[in-house]
């Protein structure tokens, strides 16, 4: 990535002329000592998530709604941004008058951030995400001043090979791109948040009754929430968790439903089974769709990353929520897709 998403609206020049802002400020103070720029942005980089987790879980308490897995997103991501500075502080040993840095930007950006969060929620995302699309630029930059130099490319502290499962002989060009890989999740994760608050109907306002707490892991999680989800219809289209589909007025209008569901019998809680497996339980899932008469479009789940292989799936006309949740547990699914006459897909936690 070599630029920052362009900005649609006054939020989110906003956000990017913050950004601009703090960039120029760390530029100026550290130049190319980036690991002490790591030391001092990462404890900045830790708050977000902290903030937004925090707020969402008490929004949820006042109105007594499920959180869709956000809040175990947010933490988790908090905690990430904690280990890069604890790998980092390793690394960079920080001087007594950078600690004094730490202490006063971390003040002043968690009373900022955490009203920014309350009044402008999508404001806040797209800052975070600009955040992260700086942070992989300089972990770029980092990464090329130690390709360079290999007397900068020492050992990987033993807390980085823990936390990522690095190799015993693993050096800091490991830590920078894991750490880059890292930043670059997060950038998706909150642009595509910011992206979802920018709808008519926001993911929370529109949740149904599912578990408050999740099982599912932070990763798996998030790939679901990135997922596409191909539609095989004639013509074709696609749905995104929390973004409104208009391709899904005219087909319900054509079944003369208002509501339906996307399931699959593939992997079932989320651990990767072999295709024939995978086959047979699709098999017995469209058989019983077909036994109850239900009418179906074939559909496909594809993580953007493709890092997870395609799941054959079926969009099912007229499916209400309690039989949908039915057929996702009887295939021991963690999740499914669910959609009403919203026309915004939502994703349902199943564990």
């Amino acid at each position: 990535m070599n630029q920052h998403r362009s900005p649609e609206n006054l939020s989110d020049h906003v956000a990017l002329i913050i950004t601009k802002i703090l960039r120029f400020f760390a530029d100026t103070f550290f130049a190319r000592r980036y690991g002490h720029r790591a030391v001092v942005l990462e404890t900045v980089a830790a708050v977000p998530g902290m903030v937004g987790g925090m707020w969402l879980h008490l929004t949820c308490l006042r109105k007594m709604q499920s959180d869709r897995g956000w809040i175990k997103i947010l933490l988790d991501e908090a905690e990430n941004e904690r280990m890069h500075l604890m790998t980092f502080i390793e690394i960079a040993q920080p001087k007594w008058y950078e600690r004094l840095i730490i202490l006063a930007a971390q003040a002043i950006f968690w009373n900022f951030y955490f009203l920014l969060y309350i009044f402008f929620p999508r404001t806040a995302h797209r800052l975070v995400g600009y955040f992260e699309d700086e942070a992989v630029l300089s972990y770029t930059a980092y990464y090329e001043q130690v390709s360079s130099d290999s007397s900068l490319n020492v050992d990987a502290p033993q807390i980085a090979k823990d936390y990522w499962g690095l190799a015993d002989n693993a050096k800091l060009l490991d830590v920078i791109r894991v750490v880059r890989d890292d930043e670059q999740n997060h950038s998706d994760v909150n642009h595509g948040r910011a992206d979802s608050l920018d709808e008519a109907h926001d993911n929370l306002e529109i949740a149904k009754q599912e578990p408050t707490s999740t099982k599912i892991n932070s990763a798996t999680l998030q790939s679901y929430h990135n997922a596409n989800y191909h539609i095989y219809n004639r013509p074709p289209f696609t749905l995104k968790i929390g973004s409104t589909c208009t391709d899904l007025n005219e087909l319900f209008k054509k079944y003369d439903v208002n509501e339906a569901a996307l399931l699959t019998a593939y992997n079932p809680q989320g651990v990767e089974t072999d295709i024939s497996n995978n086959k047979r339980g699709n098999e017995e899932l469209e058989k019983n769709l077909r036994s109850q008469n239900f009418t179906f479009i074939l559909a496909e789940g594809i993580c953007p990353d493709n890092k997870w292989p395609g799941e054959k799936s079926f969009f099912v006309m007229g499916m209400s929520l309690s039989v949908a949740k039915n057929f996702g547990n009887t295939f021991k699914q963690n999740a499914i897709v669910w959609v009403d006459k919203t026309a915004v897909p939502q994703l349902i936690l199943l564990r």
